[in-house]
């Protein structure tokens, strides 16, 4: 790769700093590392920004699918014992399967006793705990 050089002028002050603070006197080699660097991180925040605006979009959408879902389950149940959804078609594919994904990368960043503890929780309200087991059972 063929090298360009580049012409930078400081003031005395400024060169007297950046010699201070230069490795081994190599003032052009800290400035070349200290800019790359900098690049380097701003390339990161511009990836991160663009991740977020991402995870706005797709936050907008569970929030319209959660709106929709409230919409379906908002009436009274059909029968006394019923619970679920008015709508023919249940809960909609595509909240269960980011409900599903969420849940599932949830629990493998969870640690053993926080996942006990949740499933502790969730017992107390009378709900079944959900296991790996549960699912092969079927």
């Amino acid at each position: 790769m063929r090298e360009r050089k580049y012409t930078v002028r400081f003031t005395e002050d400024e060169a007297e700093w950046l010699q201070e603070v230069a490795l081994d006197s190599n003032v052009s080699g800290y400035i070349r590392d200290t800019v790359l660097r900098q690049s380097k991180s701003d390339r990161k925040l511009v990836s991160m920004n663009e991740r977020l605006v991402d995870l706005g979009q797709d936050m907008r959408l569970v929030t319209d699918l959660l709106h929709d879902l409230n919409q379906k389950v908002a009436g009274p149940p059909t029968a006394p014992d019923a619970t679920g959804s008015q709508e023919p078609e249940g809960i909609p594919d595509e909240l269960t399967g980011i409900v599903l994904e969420i849940l599932l990368l949830v629990r493998s960043f969870s640690a053993p006793q926080d996942r006990q503890m949740a499933q502790a929780d969730v017992a107390q309200t009378g709900l079944p705990i959900w296991r790996k087991a549960n699912l092969r059972d079927r």
